[in-house]
This record gives structure tokens, sequence and C-alpha cells, in this order.
């Protein structure tokens, strides 16, 4: 399999990046709902040293695939035309700045926080309220929207797959040999 993308499928690199995000964005999403609403201060320090790493991943991973496009790869064609193509390039570039978004937004609550002191360093001061902290609007929000837009883009490519049949995930998949 080629490491770059051809007009047809994507490159092993840009595979292997988005489903490295795909299943880092599923963990993400998992510890955060399992910190919302009222949670023991050691329970949600133990979720956090989870959540944090994971979060700085995705956003190396985001810069990554982004560099990857604008230097070395390309995009497959787009498989369809019209409406279609602008509402998945308006998809993809929505998730790409929601991405970069809640990842900026999570560095900015645990560094004006002061939280990174509590989970990663050892203080045995008190989590803050994370509320009291401007960050913490658009991280809870973008946390819902990543929820719908994830959603969405399954669900485009299960409809492309299923019932429009034009290969979507086949593009996207490692070649069965």
């Amino acid at each position: 399999m080629p490491l770059k993308s051809t007009p047809t499928r994507y490159g092993s690199i840009a595979m292997a990046i988005h489903w490295l995000t795909a299943l880092a964005i599923l963990a993400l999403m998992v510890t955060g709902q399992m910190m919302d609403g009222p949670i023991e201060d050691a329970r949600q320090i133990a979720i956090l040293q989870w959540h944090v790493p994971i979060g700085l991943a995705v956003l190396a991973l985001t810069l990554a695939r982004i560099l990857w496009w604008v230097i070395a790869d390309r995009h497959p064609d787009p498989l369809g035309t019209g409406t279609q193509a602008l509402a998945a390039k308006a998809g993809h570039a929505a998730l790409y700045v929601l991405l970069l978004v809640m990842t900026l937004s999570g560095i900015a609550l645990m560094a004006l926080s002061g939280a990174g002191e509590v989970v990663f360093f050892g203080s045995t001061a008190p989590l803050p309220d994370f509320g009291d902290y401007l960050p913490r609007i658009p991280h809870g929000l973008g946390s819902k929207l990543m929820i719908a837009l994830v959603g969405l883009h399954i669900a485009a490519a299960i409809w492309h797959q299923r019932f429009k049949r034009d290969g979507a995930m086949t593009r996207i998949l490692p070649e069965r040999s």
C-alpha cells in the first residue's frame, strides 16, 4: 500500500492518522462523559490522567495530518459533486476546526485552573471548579458538537458505503490481500 494517497484511495499515512485519531477521539468522548456531572476528586484526577495526554495526542495527530496534506499529500478525488462535495468538505473542515478548538481549550483550561499541578505533579490541593474558567465554555459546548459531528461523519460513511455503494469505506481502510 502506498504511503501517499491516490485519486481513488487514501495512503497508509493518512489512514493511520485517521484511525489513530478516531480511536483517541472515542477515548476522549468516553472519559469526558465519565467526568460529566458530580464526581469525586480522586476519580476525576484518575480520568484526567488519561484524558489530557490523549487530548494532546489528538492535537499532535491533527497538526500532523494538516501538515501532511499541505506538504506531502493530496486528498483522493471527491466521491460526490455539487452540494454533496461541498457538504463533505465543510464537514471535514468543521471536524478539523473543532479538534483544534477542543484541544486548545483543554490546554487553556488546565493551564488557567492550575489543575495540571494536581493531576500530574502530586499537588494535594483540591481540583478547581473548571466551570469557573472561560475555556470550559467552548470545551463543554465543543464536546457536544464533536459527538454530533462524529455521528454525522459515521452516518455519512455508512450511507455512502451501504446505499450509494461508491466505496467510501474502502478508500480509508487498508486493502485486503
